[in-house]
């Protein structure tokens, strides 16, 4: 049985308290509106409640900060994945954060005692995936680079894989290409977009009509991929 009751508690704002007959101490995490939401034991203290609330307000203004500005916050409902792999997140009976990579899995094992909005254990997933993305990204995209080169007769230097928060690609003017590992977070039409985009650029160098003229001849549809790709965002983790 739980019994919910909001109050404000400054400077964090709105915070839930949840007793719950099955807590035998205070949780807390911050929902996707910014709120506070405590799960408290029955016979605590509302006191106690605020008081826990007042040591946590750093972490808590952090969080409410993280989703201001669109930093993703990873639980067991999160449906990221990649193109080779899905993101799951499990509780378990076990002492240490720890994960498991394989079968198209990237499963993240929390103990049951700990947050998963901590700071540290989001940390912890954001790196797991950065690899994963790391790993597979040098598996495929030299791959695939080569691969529509070759079919549209596009010529390039080197191919670097990089964990940046700025863009997806680039081309340098000695054709070197640069890719993003987050490019592996892309649906499959728009990691190929950012690659003849890029391609282009080996005999385009700017923006102009003739770069564009270039782009739709070898992806047509590019300027609406173009405009689906900004939907998608570079730095949320």
């Amino acid at each position: 049985m739980k019994a919910e009751k909001v109050i404000d508690v400054e400077p964090v704002g709105q915070v839930i308290l949840v007793r719950n007959e099955r807590s035998r101490y205070f949780r807390l995490r911050v929902k996707p509106n910014g709120h506070a939401h405590v799960s408290m034991p029955v016979l605590a203290s509302e006191s106690k409640a605020i008081e826990f609330v007042k040591s946590k307000t750093d972490w808590i203004q952090e969080q409410q900060q993280k989703l201001k500005t669109g930093l993703t916050v990873f639980g067991q409902d999160s449906a990221f994945r990649t193109k080779f792999h899905q993101l799951k997140i499990v509780k378990v009976k076990q002492a240490k954060v720890s994960n498991l990579i394989g079968n198209g899995i990237i499963q993240i094992n929390i103990p049951e005692k700990y947050d998963h909005q901590h700071p540290s254990i989001q940390q912890f997933i954001r790196r797991t995936l950065t690899e994963v993305m790391r790993y597979e990204a040098k598996a495929y995209l030299p791959f695939r680079l080569k691969e529509l080169a070759d079919k549209h007769q596009f010529q390039f230097e080197k191919v670097f894989v990089k964990h940046v928060k700025s863009r997806w690609g680039s081309c340098s003017h000695t054709n070197n290409i640069n890719l993003n590992v987050h490019l592996m977070r892309l649906p499959e039409p728009l990691i190929d977009y950012v690659i003849l985009h890029e391609l282009a650029h080996t005999k385009e160098k700017n923006h102009s009509k003739s770069f564009w003229d270039l782009l739709e001849l070898v992806c047509p549809g590019s300027k609406k991929l173009d405009k689906e790709l900004k939907n998608y965002h570079v730095d949320v983790f």
